[in-house]
């Protein structure tokens, strides 16, 4: 199975080419710069696993194959540039699409870097207007994925740093935002920089555990998950963020 991946939720954003040989990745660089750069980005990795020959690596993918893409949180630029071309290369290859949570990846890289398996973590990004996009991820041995998450919310960063009980750990883009704020809150571990950004290679990794599974995406009706509602969805109120799950003795 081949699957090459895009993320374009946030900052420099990346694309990856994974298959049973290995991972090759390559950063997009400066936000902004997704759309100009991810053909390139994707040809370019996907010719460095040695997919196809000459220079139509991707003309390869096939039925048996996997397009993925981070569906969100993110930009509302930056989403719509992926999910864009992960759709269109899906439907134009007959490969399958799998949309992952930006939430899974960012729990998978915690679990990686950090080695955080035995107690859910609390995931947040930055939403602006002093607010975070937040959920917590609790692992689960049963779930294809290995992490079961919460619906996530809308909720001011105050309210959501005091919901936090002592001994909690965070990571996502927003605690590289207001880092010093929480150390300051006291009794909160907080993941490393890397640990709390996404990337296209987990997210592959991720993809290959849902294709395994069955759980595959319609290119017509994928949609992005953003940070926050468009502004007529804001006169409803979105989901709060759960309390955290209790540890299992």
């Amino acid at each position: 199975m081949k699957i090459l991946a895009f993320d374009t939720s946030f900052g420099s954003g990346s694309v990856a080419a994974a298959d049973d040989g290995g991972v090759e990745e390559r950063p997009l660089g400066a936000a902004g710069e997704h759309a100009r750069l991810l053909t390139a980005a994707a040809l370019d990795v996907a010719g460095r696993r040695g997919w196809g020959s000459g220079s139509e690596p991707l003309a390869c993918l096939g039925p048996d194959d996997v397009v993925a893409v981070v569906r969100g949180p993110g930009s509302f630029t930056g989403l719509r540039v992926g999910v864009t071309a992960a759709k269109a290369l899906a439907w134009t290859s007959g490969s399958q699409l799998v949309g992952v949570s930006g939430f899974m990846v960012i729990a998978r890289r915690m679990a990686r870097l950090e080695n955080w398996t035995d107690a859910p973590v609390a995931i947040a990004y930055d939403a602006g207007r002093g607010e975070v996009f937040a959920a917590w991820a609790e692992p689960a041995a049963t779930d294809a994925l290995g992490w079961r998450l919460a619906p996530p919310g809308l909720i001011t960063f105050d309210d959501w740093l005091a919901s936090l009980p002592p001994g909690s750990r965070v990571g996502g883009p927003a605690v590289d935002v207001h880092r010093e704020r929480i150390a300051a809150h006291g009794g909160i571990v907080c993941a490393s920089h890397d640990a709390c950004q996404s990337s296209a290679g987990d997210a592959a990794a991720i993809a290959r555990l849902k294709a395994v599974a069955g759980e595959f995406d319609d290119p017509h009706t994928l949609v992005p998950d953003y940070l926050r509602p468009s502004y007529a969805e804001e006169k409803n109120q979105w989901p709060v963020v759960q309390e955290a799950p209790r540890r299992k003795a």
